[in-house]
């Protein structure tokens, strides 16, 4: 597990924070991460400022707090959940060699892409953020704003580009994959949660994202058959056994992480259907 602090600091560079921040020991890739846990750690007041550490995205939040809860770093990317309160400051920039993406873990999440009007979105909606757009998250309302980022290691944000002349609407005629917004609420509309489902959510260079909807007692082959892959639970209780380690339950909001030549038995429990992305190499 790996946590930022970042509270009541004066306006500095990248390099200065980062001499004003201790590191600690760095925990990626644990097999079940639960959102109460997440919750729990995305707390300002459950940190111990001397045992922080600093993610690679770690920015200067002036006189407002920042969380930033590392996940996951695979063989393409660095994955965090970070946590801000409504009317934190925006950083808008621009990564030029590669797409960003992002999933609302919470609501009270807004963000800025390209040209388009800001975009309202709710637990569970994914948020594109293509190669060369302008873009921010911005917390907006709460006490803690969630959201999850996939960025690549090592990025930073000093690409700061022009800010849009004009905002546009999103055309909702998209279709996946690489909509700039895929809502939760838009892909049970379009698929219902009657029958099981599957649909590719985001196809790049690096990432293919898979959106899957399964019924009770139905078990989930793993798109990634035993090559590295992870998942989010957005809906119901899934059942996992990785490997020889004994089968666990991941909720709502739990993140699960298996690396390469594993076996994945998944299936899904209790009496409501099960919705989940898996996130494996294109």
């Amino acid at each position: 597990m790996t946590l930022v602090f970042i509270t009541k600091t004066s306006n500095c560079d990248n390099e200065n924070l980062m001499a004003n921040i201790k590191k600690g020991g760095d925990s990626l890739n644990d097999r079940h991460v639960t959102y109460s846990e997440l919750l729990k750690t995305l707390t300002p007041e459950s940190v111990d400022k001397g045992e922080s550490v600093l993610s690679d995205i770690a920015v200067d939040q002036g006189d407002y707090s920042k969380v930033v809860h590392s996940l996951i770093k695979d063989s393409r990317n660095r994955v965090s959940v970070i946590s801000s309160p409504g009317g934190s400051p925006i950083d808008p920039h621009i990564h030029p060699d590669f797409n960003e993406w992002f999933m609302a873990f919470s609501d009270g999440m807004k963000f800025m892409v390209g040209e388009y009007e800001h975009i309202d979105t709710q637990f569970g909606d994914i948020v594109i953020a293509p190669c060369g757009y302008r873009h921010t998250p911005i917390a907006w309302k709460g006490e803690r704003c969630m959201r999850m980022v996939v960025t690549k290691p090592g990025s930073n944000h000093d690409l700061k580009g022009i800010e849009p002349a004009r905002t546009i609407p999103l055309d909702d005629r998209w279709e996946p994959p690489n909509r700039i917004l895929t809502p939760l609420q838009y892909m049970i509309d379009r698929h219902g949660l009657d029958d099981p489902w599957s649909e590719t959510v985001l196809l790049d260079q690096r990432n293919r994202v898979e959106m899957i909807h399964e019924l009770p007692s139905n078990y989930i082959a793993s798109i990634a058959g035993t090559a590295e892959s992870w998942w989010v639970v957005l809906r119901g209780s899934v059942q996992y056994q990785i490997g020889d380690e004994a089968p666990f339950v991941a909720s709502k909001g739990s993140v699960v992480y298996a690396e390469k030549d594993t076996e994945r038995n998944i299936s899904v429990t209790g009496d409501k259907s099960a919705i989940l992305i898996e996130v494996l190499e294109s």
